[in-house]
């Protein structure tokens, strides 16, 4: 079910960048895509470009993309906050159903772009608690020597929504129009919200349908995360003297301009420079997506198999998917960047990019339940507070150097943005990281009447485990 929400979510955060496509205007007299490379133009030119209803520039058509980040960022905090310290099932039942409404509302909001802009910076709100429940049910359900294998599959909704999405919007755009897109993507979560808030519950000690078999396994687990840590006080001096806390704060910002740069932009890059119709953009975008939900879980296999053999350590494990997520798409963004009209080229290497850095989500976007996982929640909205800013400036940025015109040479200063980033965010975490439990995770309860129960087969108990 994490799998699924995480697939929801992510696949109505990107069907804007394929349905912006089929909602503006074409101008005439201003080069709308790249001329660089008129070979592409005899079997694409007719199809590549759709005339909607719509007047936007290109800062304005960027503004619609980062809006949502925009509000993903600003509701980081406060939502990791709530997933941490209350019901985490009833956060994200909200946290789904929101998503779903306010996607709903886009085709008429769209007639008006502050309305748009509004719904957009909602919708990225209720989306922003996504990341932190997913680290605090991590932390109530998975076992430790299964983490980094159960966190891929969790996070392979993420690539899997992805897929559905683009290939869907694509789909959807050329046979129903744009407005079909955000009715038929709103509707269909609403059924996941059902069902699971009818068969599923906040974790293993209150879920009827489970054996106390598989219960006892989990509750008496090294590192897990009990009902009761609600109400345990935070110690925010021991979180923000972290060094590894730092570190990640500073990885989670600059780690992410990969991911998000390929998410929010490729559609438009495989659109204007490389010049694919509406249907080959959707079909070649969703395709490393698609790969992606299963390579995600083969290395966090991987890593969990390395790390019980004695191989490495979590820390290592963590700092071995921090560099499959940096190095090698950044070293396929500079070729890119630079290869000219190598359009097959281009392609598969975008394809290798996304593939290879989906890894975040087995490296540094679950660290926060190495160091914590009693407090998951918060640190995930702490540190991808500032780790949602790249997805909010690329798309105004890019918007900003195309104005004029799409050209390499101008789409060349992003790619070298994007990888400076990655760069700096791996060196940083590879330097400073950690992936083991901190002390300050066994902060005393809040609250003096705290259940003996929950005190006894509490975290202290789990450290004397190790």
């Amino acid at each position: 079910m994490l799998c699924i929400a995480n697939a929801i979510i992510y696949g109505l955060k990107v069907n804007l960048a394929t349905a912006i496509i089929g909602m503006v205007k074409r101008k005439p007299g201003v080069p709308d895509w790249s001329d660089e490379c008129p070979e592409f133009e005899p079997d694409t030119s007719e199809v590549t470009d759709i005339d909607g209803p719509f007047d936007w520039s290109s800062k304005e058509q960027g503004l619609v993309v980062s809006m949502y980040f925009a509000g993903y960022l600003v509701g980081m905090f406060p939502s990791g906050y709530c997933a941490d310290r209350f019901h985490t099932k009833t956060v994200l039942l909200f946290c789904v159903l929101g998503n779903a409404l306010l996607t709903i509302l886009v085709p008429v909001a769209a007639n008006a772009l502050s309305a748009l802009y509004t719904v957009r910076f909602l919708t990225g709100v209720v989306s922003a608690a996504n990341l932190p429940i997913v680290n605090v049910l991590v932390g109530k359900w998975v076992i430790y020597e299964e983490k980094s294998m159960w966190v891929g599959i969790i996070y392979a909704g993420t690539s899997l929504g992805t897929v559905i999405s683009i290939l869907t919007s694509g789909m959807i755009l050329n046979f129903m129009g744009w407005e079909a897109i955000f009715y038929i993507h709103g509707i269909l979560p609403l059924i996941w919200c059902v069902v699971f808030y009818i068969f599923f519950e906040d974790s293993p000690e209150e879920q009827k349908y489970i054996t106390e078999e598989e219960r006892s396994l989990i509750v008496n687990s090294y590192g897990h995360r009990s009902p009761g840590t609600r109400k345990m006080k935070i110690p925010w001096k021991s979180i923000f003297t972290s060094v590894p806390f730092w570190a990640l704060i500073a990885t989670n910002t600059l780690g992410n301009f990969c991911w998000y740069f390929l998410l929010t932009q490729m559609p438009l890059y495989m659109n204007k420079i490389l010049r694919f119709d509406v249907k080959s953009n959707a079909i070649i975008t969703c395709t490393p997506y698609f790969i992606n939900a299963f390579t995600n879980p083969l290395l966090g296999k991987m890593l969990d198999w390395g790390r019980q053999k004695g191989i490495w350590t979590q820390t290592i494990a963590r700092k071995i998917a921090v560099f499959v997520s940096s190095i090698p798409p950044s070293i396929f963004l500079i070729i890119i960047a630079y290869i000219g009209c190598a359009r097959v080229t281009s392609t598969v290497l975008l394809t290798l990019s996304i593939v290879v850095c989906g890894a975040i989500f087995v490296g540094h976007l679950c660290n926060q339940n190495d160091l914590a996982p009693n407090y998951a929640g918060i640190l995930m909205g702490i540190t991808n507070t500032p780790g949602t800013i790249s997805a909010f400036i690329l798309p105004p940025i890019v918007g900003a150097l195309v104005e004029e015109g799409h050209t390499m040479a101008r789409w060349r200063y992003v790619f070298w943005i994007t990888v400076i980033a990655q760069v700096l965010g791996f060196l940083i975490f590879v330097t400073f990281g950690s992936a083991k439990i901190q002390e300050w995770n066994y902060a005393a309860p809040d609250v003096e009447n705290w259940d003996t129960e929950e005190q006894q087969r509490g975290p202290r108990q789990e450290e004397t485990k190790t």
